[in-house]
């Protein structure tokens, strides 16, 4: 009888720790939500960057903006998943709303060649399923949020008339919140519950370069590092399973947890025509290296050796993933743009563990937006459709389908002094 509790309770938290992996909400990111004129072109902004944004997108752009610039706003991101089993049970995520920030400052207040600027958003998305308690997903995944934010000092020189060169700090901020349900009925007990919580910081740089070899063409260069983060948190578990009690002490236990992860860095190459005084055009590719994501390793500090309760490493094998991108901006007069975007996001999430907590797939984002100038003041609004190709996937978490679609919108405001 020891034994086989013994192997129960070692199955029982295997599964329970294995099963936290750590996302870092792609599934949102597609870095929508930098700045509201940048997301209209459908993020294909590097080459552009002449707003404030361009801290996050090309910091080298903002050798373009003169006196002191304020710009952001608030962002929605309002996402939907449906999973559909093998045997054609379906279930929908939970209707919810996340506010990923965006603020901007730059300043030539130093000389009119040197500019410094501070951002402050969200490189990675805010973002994250709320799933059914007693549904399909329970035992993978009912909450699996992440946050990053990321406080970007930056300065920018321009080295001639035809080259601006940027430069700037990262202090990057990340928290995880995840819960499921844990199958207790191998032990005649109704279902346990389990959650984690996590943050913690990292640091990192950006750079980047702006080109204007002719007046009307522009290609801009622009890197961000990998951010290395050690999360600190704690794991809950609450109704233990009775024979399992005398191990833990108590129908409920919590011990902290610590995990390392390490956000990608990327790498952005963009190009900017403009054929009139009204038009612009641009296209972008850039790499996202996911394939830093390749376990969820996880430090547990009460450790129970007769139940298997100890550290865990999963293994997640991301790979790299690609982003096209296709903008332009109509100037319909001084004062009014129209703008519109396209990006095909390539999903770094491979079938093999591929879970309900981020079921990521092929993405195609179509934006559109306007800008609207007066005096020292502007506003720039956006909406984004995110349709996600869906994903039908057979592996050893959870094998169906998935359907994902994300509405982003947001508005960005800005005035110069």
């Amino acid at each position: 009888m020891k034994k086989a509790l013994r192997y129960l309770g070692r199955l029982w938290f295997l599964i329970l720790l294995s099963l936290f992996v750590w996302h870092a909400g792609v599934s949102y990111a597609g870095n929508p939500v930098m700045g509201a004129k940048s997301t209209a072109m459908g993020t294909a902004f590097s080459a552009i960057a002449d707003d404030p944004s361009a801290i996050a997108s090309n910091p080298a752009g903002i050798t373009q903006l003169t006196g002191t610039n304020i710009y952001g706003g608030p962002t929605f991101v309002i996402p939907s998943t449906t999973f559909k089993s093998p045997s054609g049970q379906r279930e929908k995520t939970e209707f919810q709303i996340f506010y990923p920030p965006q603020l901007y400052l730059t300043s030539d207040a130093a000389g009119k060649d040197f500019v410094v600027g501070l951002g402050i958003f969200s490189p990675f998305g805010i973002g994250g399923r709320k799933w059914n308690s007693d549904g399909l997903t329970r035992y993978l995944s009912v909450k699996d949020q992440v946050a990053t934010v990321d406080i970007n000092p930056t300065v920018a020189y321009r080295v001639s008339p035809s080259l601006s060169v940027g430069f700037g700090f990262d202090a990057m901020y990340s928290k995880k919140e995840a819960s499921k349900k844990v199958n207790q009925s191998l032990l005649g007990a109704a279902d346990g519950d389990a959650a984690l919580k996590a943050d913690g910081w990292g640091v990192g740089f950006n750079a980047g370069i702006l080109f204007t070899p002719v007046e009307r063409l522009s290609f801009g260069l622009a890197y961000r590092s990998k951010v290395k983060i050690r999360h600190d948190g704690h794991i809950d578990l609450d109704n233990i399973a009775p024979p399992l009690q005398s191990l833990f002490g108590d129908s409920g236990f919590r011990t902290d947890v610590s995990t390392t992860m390490t956000f990608p860095d990327i790498i952005t190459l963009g190009a900017a025509y403009r054929p009139s005084n009204d038009i612009t055009l641009s296209l972008e590719i850039e790499e996202v290296r996911w394939s830093s994501f390749k376990n969820a390793d996880i430090d547990v500090e009460h450790k129970i050796p007769q139940a298997g309760f100890t550290d865990t490493s999963t293994n997640l094998n991301w790979r790299d993933s690609w982003l096209f991108k296709a903008g332009a901006e109509y100037k319909v007069s001084e004062r009014l743009s129209l703008r519109g975007g396209y990006a095909y996001i390539q999903t770094p999430v491979p079938e093999s563990t591929l879970d309900p907590g981020n079921p990521d797939s092929n993405q195609h984002n179509v934006s559109v937006g306007f800008g609207y100038k007066t005096g020292k003041n502007v506003i720039d609004f956006f909406y984004m459709a995110g349709f996600y190709t869906n994903r039908k996937v057979e592996n050893n978490i959870l094998s169906g389908a998935y359907n994902n679609f994300v509405h982003y919108t947001g508005v960005s405001v800005g005035h110069k002094f």
